[in-house]
């Protein structure tokens, strides 16, 4: 058995040396100048607004981290066991995921904030651009309605969140204000917030809200709540809104981080969970679609390139807000696979598979209770921490469901040639439309099945588009590389696999609907490869 605590040192030791080394190294490769960024250049209120160092790295890392971080561990454990997982989890992070979010920022920055669909337009050509954005765009709205029907079931499951997601929202307005309108001190306002924010956690815990009709009703209630928020948050200028509510989230996962690894490092709990299972999957290239975020998500590219670096005050602000956001995502997916790698794996009253067979928020509270209360804190009961703790996924899902609405908006504005769609309103209710009647109706979840390699085939599509930019501007792209030829072979791996597997393939269990979706996904990602490479080839050569 091995203790938690040495692979906790090991991996905090890895990835914030790697930080300050490899980070370094690619911020050499950027060479940040002192030029006056989009956000300054364009300042507009809405989108366009440069912000605080701390407050845009809130949102950045509260946008990238959703529930992608925990749900992915939480299943990779499940089908592979903890080794293989943590491997990647590092491994992924500094060399892959971390670069990938910095140079999709840097470049956003460089092209006036324009989102990575459109720079791929440029970088590559126009045929490759518009079959990203409309990639792009149908893979947002899918994350909009699995985040807002995620979102609905932790509120029924925990009514004691309803409080403190309602009181969050006006406190980050709040504290917008002071800080942008009236000037006051950031840390000192930041302070009396959060002092506020676990006044409300602490009124939730004790005054649980749950609606008085059926658990159907409630679930169509809540998500039609949800949606509407985030379709409502997409359209209010950053700085009152989103910079401070998701500065106001980062600050207590970076307290929950704090607390999580202070707790394995005292505790020392065992790992119970098998270090390597094999039969399940795969592992190659199945455990690299399961684990995206916390290692490397196509996602964090429509993130810095689209809010992200039209918020960037400076361009030295980069490497500490697009690499480091990524580094503190591998953190928290490394404290998940240890919180729920030390459940007891299948024996006892809570265990590893019970907890999923329920959720896996269930398994992440769990996880969780289980290892904090046994600091034996009077506060920190083992409920009060499976609190918490679903109290800051179902922040993170808020953050990733607003932020989704507004690149909706952004990429059909900046990627398709028409009026209508440039104006905001019609763009969100573009967007959130379908994605109400696919959460309403519960047809999304045959489809969410594909949403892994989606997901990464944008990733592998952003570092073409970024080898080929680098190119273009006389940059030396061996770094990428490996990377970028990784994630589209594993990629395709996936996709062929989902697809022709004996056992379980879709075209031999007779799932039409998914075999049509992976096989115009194999034909989309050969031929935006195949022009990529293409293209990037012949600008190298030149």
């Amino acid at each position: 058995m091995v203790n938690t605590a040495l692979i906790a040192g090991i991996g905090i030791l890895f990835l914030i040396v790697n930080y300050f080394l490899y980070g370094k190294y690619i911020e050499k490769k950027v060479k940040p100048t002192n030029k006056k960024t989009p956000a300054v250049l364009n300042k507009d209120k809405t989108d366009f607004y440069p912000a605080n160092k701390f407050f845009l790295f809130g949102h950045h890392f509260a946008s990238i981290a959703g529930a992608g971080p925990i749900i992915g561990p939480i299943l990779a454990v499940s089908y592979f066991g903890w080794f293989f997982v943590a491997l990647w989890i590092l491994l992924g992070t500094v060399f892959i995921g971390a670069v990938h979010d910095y140079l999709s920022l840097m470049i956003s920055v460089r092209n006036k904030g324009k989102g990575i669909a459109q720079i791929s337009s440029k970088s590559l050509n126009k045929k490759s651009g518009k079959v990203f954005a409309f990639m792009i765009y149908l893979t947002l709205m899918l994350i909009i309605t699995v985040f807002s029907v995620s979102a609905a079931d932790s509120i029924i499951v925990q009514p004691s969140l309803v409080i403190p997601i309602i009181s969050i929202s006006i406190i980050a307005v709040i504290l917008g204000l002071a800080v942008y309108k009236f000037k006051k001190n950031t840390l000192v306002s930041s302070l009396i917030a959060l002092v506020f924010v676990f006044f409300f956690m602490w009124v939730g815990y004790k005054v649980p809200v749950v609606l008085p009709f059926s658990l159907q009703i409630s679930k169509l209630i809540w998500i039609t709540i949800l949606i509407g928020y985030g379709a409502l948050a997409s359209l209010i200028p950053v700085w009152v809104f989103l910079q401070p509510r998701d500065y106001l989230s980062s600050i207590q996962l970076i307290l929950f981080l704090l607390l999580g690894f202070v707790s394995i490092l005292i505790v020392k709990p065992i790992m119970n969970s098998p270090a390597i299972i094999s039969g399940n999957f795969p592992m190659w290239p199945i455990l690299f679609i399961t684990v995206a975020c916390g290692a490397i998500s196509g996602f964090h590219s429509l993130v810095a390139s689209g809010t992200t670096s039209k918020q960037l005050a400076k361009e030295k602000h980069g490497k500490f807000i697009g690499y480091g956001g990524m580094i503190a995502e591998g953190l928290l997916a490394l404290l998940v696979l240890l919180f729920v790698g030390s459940l007891s794996w299948n024996s006892g009253e809570i265990n590893f598979f019970n907890s999923l067979s329920e959720s896996w928020i269930i398994a992440f509270g769990n996880g969780i209770g289980n290892v904090v209360s046994q600091l034996n804190i009077s506060f920190l009961s083992f409920s009060i921490a499976s609190l918490i703790g679903i109290f800051m996924v179902n922040q993170f899902i808020l953050t990733s469901l607003d932020t989704s609405t507004r690149l909706s908006r952004l990429v059909l504005a900046e990627s398709f040639d028409s009026k209508i769609l440039k104006k905001k309103y019609i763009g969100v209710l573009v967007t959130i439309i379908p994605a109400y009647i696919l959460a309403i109706t519960n047809t999304y979840s045959n489809i969410w099945r594909m949403f892994g390699t989606a997901n990464q085939l944008i990733a592998a599509i952003a570092l073409i588009t970024i080898s080929a930019y680098l190119i273009e501007h006389k940059q030396k792209i061996k770094f990428l590389i490996i990377p970028t030829l990784f994630m589209v072979v594993t990629t395709l791996a996936a996709l062929f696999w989902g697809l022709f597997n004996s056992s379980s393939g879709y075209l031999f269990t007779g799932n039409w609907l998914l075999s049509l979706i992976s096989i115009v996904l194999i034909i989309l990602a050969l031929i935006i490869s195949w022009e990529g490479f293409r293209i990037v080839w012949k600008k190298w050569k030149g």
